[in-house]
């Protein structure tokens, strides 16, 4: 029989040629995949053996069962003193015997020593499982306050159990101008005037001159200036360390609508730009009851005679809406028998009050010296009142001999 195109022989032929030659190819890949494999999984392997020879796991300060550490924060402010503390902790569920000689703290900027502690002695002592024990407490020797902003190197050198050990930790004291309002208000109605007054402080531990060029003000709607005004200073200030000087009183009327504004502020100066931004409530309704909201009292329940008592006043939004209060009264007294401290408010105090959260109200100072001299039990009472409302609180406080 004659085929116009290939016999069914020739056809079954090509076919299988075609399945070998798939059957290769796929072979070949395999072959292919399993070598990346097996090259990836020595690569790895080596990598973890490199890092482990090379690259210790072990935290700093680690001797055996001990571990050495600095506990400080990273940051200070130039009047702060620095509050360092140098503590062994025993790492392991069992007691273990501790060896402390030769005991150095540094503190150093840049190349100059700042401060420096030897106690050469030996130092033997049994620590139970877990436990810390304190070495050094800086504050205990030295208080080291005012100090230059910039990058201070802390670091402890000792022979821990016959091994000599180092650990350094860096703190950073700042130094920088920093601008600050007054006499801003919670909210403001639409259109009323806010009126505030901005002062630039001096965050270092020197006095320093700087030049006010302008304000720039500007009142934001989410990335929307609503508005705008530059206000032209032109004039240098000289400000003592740690200190607050004013720069100008701003005022402007309220946005006609209400909302959550932001007010940012920019003081130009000859070499930079200070910013400052500030929330701005506006709103045409308040609430002139207190409901939903309570006051909590801050402070011990039980003191010893002749101690200092400081104690603290909240109101809590018990609700999920922000509310917007104005109180017309505060009043604080504390008795026994008589009072021995009071604080009254009769101005207008506007507070907003974020949903399931708190704002104090009140808050003794260092210049509030309240002592509880005599034993027995004293009641603070707390008032408060707005328009329509009023809320009362009361907490006893007993005085032990």
């Amino acid at each position: 029989m004659k085929y116009f195109s290939k016999s069914p022989e020739e056809w079954q032929k090509r076919d299988e040629e075609k399945e070998k030659e798939f059957r290769n190819r796929k072979n070949r890949i395999r072959r292919r995949a399993n070598f990346i494999l097996v090259v990836n999984l020595v690569i790895v392997v080596f990598l973890v053996f490199f890092t482990k020879a090379f690259f210790s796991n072990k935290p700093e300060g680690v001797i055996g069962p001990f571990q050495l550490v600095i506990e400080t924060k990273e940051s200070y402010l130039p009047n702060d003193p620095l509050d360092v503390r140098v503590k062994v902790f025993n790492r392991e569920k069992k007691k273990e015997n501790l060896v402390l000689e030769d005991f150095v703290f540094s503190i150093k900027r840049e190349n100059d020593t700042v401060y420096e502690f030897h106690f050469p002695q030996r130092v033997e002592k049994e620590m139970e499982a877990f436990e810390s024990v304190l070495v050094f407490d800086l504050l205990r020797e030295e208080e080291l306050s005012n100090l230059p902003g910039g990058n201070y190197t802390i670091t402890v050198s000792v022979k821990l159990n016959g091994q000599r050990v180092v650990i350094s930790k860096v703190v950073s004291v700042i130094e920088k101008w920093q601008v600050e309002v007054e006499d801003l208000k919670d909210f403001y109605f639409p259109y009323e005037d806010v009126h505030f007054s901005v002062y630039l402080e001096n965050i270092s531990s020197k006095s320093r001159k700087i030049r006010v060029e302008s304000i720039g003000l500007i009142i934001l709607k989410g990335n929307e200036a609503v508005f705008e005004r530059d206000i032209p200073i032109e004039k240098d200030f000289v400000i003592n360390p740690m200190m607050v000087e004013q720069i100008h009183e701003v005022s402007f009327s309220a946005p006609k609508e209400s909302g959550d504004y932001i007010i940012k502020l920019k003081l130009k100066t000859e070499s930079s730009l200070i910013e400052k931004s500030i929330p701005l409530f506006v709103t045409r309704e308040y609430q002139k009851d207190l409901k939903g909201l309570s006051l909590i009292i801050e402070g011990k329940k039980f003191v010893a005679s002749g101690e200092r008592y400081d104690f603290s006043v909240k109101l809590l939004n018990e609700e999920k809406k922000r509310k917007y209060i104005v109180l017309k009264n505060i009043m604080i007294v504390l008795t026994h028998k008589e009072p021995v401290f009071s604080y009254a408010y009769s101005e207008e105090y506007r507070m907003t009050i974020e949903g399931y959260s708190s704002r104090e109200i009140f808050k003794t100072t260092s210049y509030d010296i309240i002592k509880l001299e005599d034993p027995g039990t004293y009641k603070l009472i707390v008032v408060i009142e707005s328009e329509e409302d009023r809320l009362m609180k009361e907490m006893e406080i007993v005085v032990s001999e």
